[in-house]
């Protein structure tokens, strides 16, 4: 893992898109000009050829192949390292992402009148299969390699740990766990055990009061090269989230990260009333519709405001498309369930396709709101959840957003566990957003958007 922009960005991924990306591309080039050349029999053929390469469209048309089966593979998955695992015994999602790939790289030439030779088409066919065998099947195995670690601690943290770390994209293999109150330094240092263990790092995942591994303990680990973290630091750049259970709330509220100056706040202020305005113009016309469609299936407004808690706890007013009846809350409020019984018929549809939010960028112009953040919450549903899990008010250190780190990673939530697993990546997005962060969780919506996913 390393930091882009205070974000903590899987090396391992970043590996294999580069790689890949640079062995298809030099395949489908090879291939092409190796065919071509072979089936150029007569000057005409290979004045052909010679044009295709010179001109540079041959390096175009592997560029463009490598683009479009790159998108392939992001929207089937296989940039999730688990799912590419899964998938290496079968193949079945690496054969639609290069079906996709070709049938799209057809529609483009048919689009632009590009008519290359067959030479150039067929090896670049070829070289483009190899390429991606050669990419999966070396970089895949290589990759799936789990990195070893030693636990330190004992009690509910540790268990809690060890659930926490199956969750981890990048494999995480607990090479050892170590009692602190069997640990005595006298007689063994924590770097033999780990050295014992081949342990390439060290998480310290104690209660309070057990920390009995001593400084000097924990620097010759680092001085020898064995990496050394709290829990909840390995979480947060392991998993990007910060389990609540692993939290020291003092260190994460004196965190300099939190502090965000007025250039920071500038340039998210404009990156907010920029894209909130450009939405807001192209969705215009669509927003006309919804209105008609929305009022011709149920009776009631096409727009409603519900109270939402923001920044600081202080509450607004949030506009959406009504999806529900007007007596959907008659008994009170409740969270929103699978097969919701009081969702209207086009509510259902705006609900899959998230259109029932797109007012919500007025409240970004007014400023009630960001484009990205943690998700505004019915002052009701925080006292809930804020009775049985700790540090939920921690969220409203930043502006709430239509979009956020804990909608593209976690399912819809409807319930206190819910609750508790969004707010760790919501902690993960208040101690590290930044732009670059905003643009990529953007970036993954739309991804989740195009799917259907996270909606209810």
């Amino acid at each position: 893992m390393y930091r882009v922009f205070n974000h903590w960005v899987s090396g391992r991924k970043t590996l294999l898109f580069v790689a890949e990306s640079a062995a298809i591309a030099a395949a489908c080039a090879t291939g092409s000009v190796t065919l071509a050349h072979a089936l150029a029999i007569d000057s005409t053929a290979s004045r052909t050829h010679h044009e295709v390469v010179t001109s540079g469209l041959l390096i175009l048309l592997s560029v463009c192949f490598v683009a479009l089966y790159q998108s392939a593979l992001y929207f089937l998955d296989l940039y999730d390292l688990r799912v590419a695992a899964e998938d290496r015994g079968r193949g079945a999602r690496l054969v639609r992402a290069l079906g996709f790939a070709g049938f799209a790289m057809a529609m483009l030439l048919t689009l632009l009148r590009v008519r290359p030779p067959e030479g150039v088409v067929l090896g670049g066919a070829f070289g483009a299969i190899v390429g991606v065998l050669v990419a999966r099947g070396v970089l895949g195995n290589a990759l799936a390699h789990p990195s070893r670690v030693l636990i330190v601690g004992h009690g509910p943290r540790v268990q809690r740990m060890l659930e926490v770390l199956e969750e981890a994209e990048e494999g995480i293999e607990v090479a050892a766990l170590v009692d602190p109150y069997r640990l005595d330094p006298g007689r063994e240092h924590l770097l033999e055990v780990a050295r014992r263990a081949r342990a390439e790092a060290v998480i310290l995942a104690t209660e309070p009061g057990q920390e009995r591994a001593t400084a000097e303990d924990l620097a010759r680990c680092r001085y020898s090269g064995v990496r050394v973290y709290r829990a909840a630091q390995y979480c947060e750049r392991i998993l990007r989230r910060i389990p609540v259970h692993v939290l020291d709330g003092v260190q994460f509220a004196t965190a300099d990260e939190l502090t965000q100056g007025p250039l920071r706040r500038a340039c998210k202020r404009g990156f907010d009333i920029l894209v909130a305005s450009g939405l807001l113009i192209l969705a215009a016309p669509l927003m006309g519709v919804l209105v008609v469609l929305i009022r011709l299936d149920s009776k009631g407004p096409a727009l409603y405001r519900q109270d939402r808690v923001g920044q600081n706890g202080r509450e607004y007013a949030l506009w959406k498309f009504r999806s529900m009846r007007l007596d959907a809350e008659k008994n009170g409020a409740v969270w929103a369930r699978a097969n919701d019984d009081r969702v209207t018929r086009v509510g259902r549809f705006i609900r899959k396709t998230r259109m029932d939010e797109i007012p919500q960028v007025l409240n970004v112009l007014r400023g009630d709101m960001s484009f990205v953040g943690p998700r505004p919450e019915r002052r009701v549903f925080i006292d809930i959840i804020s009775r049985d899990v700790p540090y939920y008010a921690l969220r409203e250190g930043v502006k709430p957003g239509i979009t956020g780190w804990a909608q593209i990673r976690y399912p819809y939530g409807a319930s206190v566990e819910d609750g508790r697993n969004k707010l760790e990546f919501d902690l993960y997005y208040v101690k590290n957003g930044t732009l670059f962060l905003d643009i990529a969780i953007i970036f993954h919506t739309v991804r989740h958007v195009l799917l259907g996913r996270g909606a209810r």
